[in-house]
């Protein structure tokens, strides 16, 4: 039925050539729901199937929602040695930031300049934000969560179009946002860059001819205002706009997709939650992030690749038979990312890789479908699958020596 309305849309002469991304054709609205949904509902409803869902009115009850003024902010002494991380200009451009300034020498700043803050919550600040409901799981809470970042500026950002390799919950605080998302399934149609998870398309002025896939991505659509939150799900393509003071913040966390049993914590804001990869200046030395990061880019990558594969993208599988050819015009970079995390070099057989792809083909029907790719929900899972293929091969050549 969607590829009906765009092919009478460009019937029509509608190609929404020069337009703001999004624009190309009508956007569908993401469903709302009133409120946070309990965790087993929302992991099996949406995470695990990856459907982006709004809850409507969710952080009004948030401390934060009454009390984050600027003078609030200001009222606490760490602010003036709490340093933030800032994006000069609100049109981000991903060409890197600035260097780091105080909480409150942004604050002062952030109405009369171009500055857009995104960085790790200050923890004097976390007793303010209780943890987000559908994501309190003592499991999740303990082995999950990547980060709580802040997004704060006057209004006026515009993200650049890209996708995260982690699942995010964003609530916000004050203001107004417009997400527009694309299925994960629709990746290869994004021009997103293979060396990053972005594109370098004009979100304002989307040049069809440069850009040709957006003119048959299928778009949906989140307005979200203060006290909303959105569950985006890894691997969608989106672009955030905003208006007005604005202040967001969202948890990323690992994925999982397997079904667990939730046993709600005893936590109640985030200020007792450790993360994993915490973007608080200062938490990690730069060369753990870096250690963390080769390996999240590692299984995130991996991901992506079966995600964005023809057959994923035709038949909503891959086959036995297609899967090395899903990996092949990217296998340098796999390749290139197994030695950088994990210090072998030895490029693996054909055979190996499909060792690999038996022991992600867990119902052993030759295919890899959907749920399968994601259960390489994190990096310590796809490197123990390669390593055991390894493994194997080497037993194999052993026996035949003897």
């Amino acid at each position: 039925m969607l590829q009906v309305l765009h092919y009478i849309l460009q019937l029509l002469g509608f190609h929404g050539q020069n337009l703001p991304l999004g624009r190309q054709s009508h956007a569908i609205p993401v469903p709302e729901v009133q409120g946070f949904v309990d965790p087993a509902k929302f992991f099996q409803e949406h995470v695990i199937p990856g459907q982006p869902v709004v809850f409507k009115g969710a952080a009004k009850e948030f401390p934060a929602f009454q009390r984050w003024s600027d003078e609030y902010f200001l009222s606490f002494d760490e602010s003036n040695d709490w340093m933030v991380q800032y994006e000069l200009g609100k049109k981000e451009t991903r060409e890197g930031g600035q260097e780091p300034i105080s909480f409150a020498e942004y604050i002062k700043r952030y109405n009369d300049e171009d500055l857009y803050c995104v960085t790790g919550l200050p923890k004097f600040l976390r007793g303010d934000m209780p943890i987000f409901g559908p994501l309190n799981c003592d499991f999740v809470l303990s082995k999950l969560m990547d980060d709580l970042v802040m997004w704060f500026s006057s209004g006026g950002t515009k993200s650049v179009w890209h996708y995260d390799d982690y699942e995010n919950l964003n609530c916000l605080i004050k203001g107004k946002k417009e997400l527009i998302l694309a299925n994960r399934s629709e990746l290869e149609l994004g021009h997103f860059l293979r060396e990053g998870s972005f594109s370098k398309v004009d979100v304002d002025s989307v040049d069809l001819d440069s850009f040709p896939g957006f003119s048959e991505i299928t778009f949906y659509n989140a307005t979200i205002e203060a006290g909303d939150c959105v569950y985006i799900p890894t691997f969608w393509g989106h672009v955030v706009r905003s208006w007005g003071r604005n202040i967001a913040i969202n948890a990323w966390w690992e994925i999982y997709k397997t079904p667990f049993e939730c046993v709600p914590s005893e936590m109640t804001d985030w200020g007792a939650v450790s993360m994993t990869t915490d973007s608080d200046i200062g938490k990690a030395g730069e060369e753990v992030i870096k250690d963390t990061e080769g390996a999240r880019e590692l299984s995130g990558n991996f991901r992506l690749i079966l995600w964005s594969s023809q057959s994923m993208r035709k038949e909503g599988r891959i086959p036995r038979s297609e899967f090395m050819a899903a990996l092949s015009d990217v296998m340098d970079d796999i390749l290139d990312l197994l030695e950088r995390v994990c210090g072998n070099a030895r490029d693996l057989s054909e055979e190996e890789w499909l060792r690999v792809f038996e022991q992600l083909d867990a119902n052993n029907d030759e295919h890899l479908d959907p749920q399968e790719v994601d259960l390489l929900s994190s990096d310590e899972t796809l490197l123990f699958i390669v390593k055991q293929a390894r493994t194997v091969s080497s037993h194999d050549t052993d026996k035949e020596e003897l």
